[in-house]
């Protein structure tokens, strides 16, 4: 698990980056999720996916 930004819109979530579930921020980590990578950015493209989102220090 680890926390992302998005760069188009500066969004903070949590993301697993083994099956991409993702948790937006405020969201409790512990609990399952049904979201993932490509319905929450929502590109239309999974390449483009990880090329607009970065890890957060």
């Amino acid at each position: 698990m680890r926390r992302y930004r998005r760069e188009d819109t500066g969004q903070i979530f949590f993301l697993c980056p083994e099956c991409e579930s993702v948790w937006p921020d405020g969201e409790d980590i512990t609990e399952e999720t049904d979201l993932y990578l490509s319905e929450f950015l929502r590109t239309g493209d999974p390449a483009k996916d990880w090329q607009i989102i970065a890890p957060c220090d």
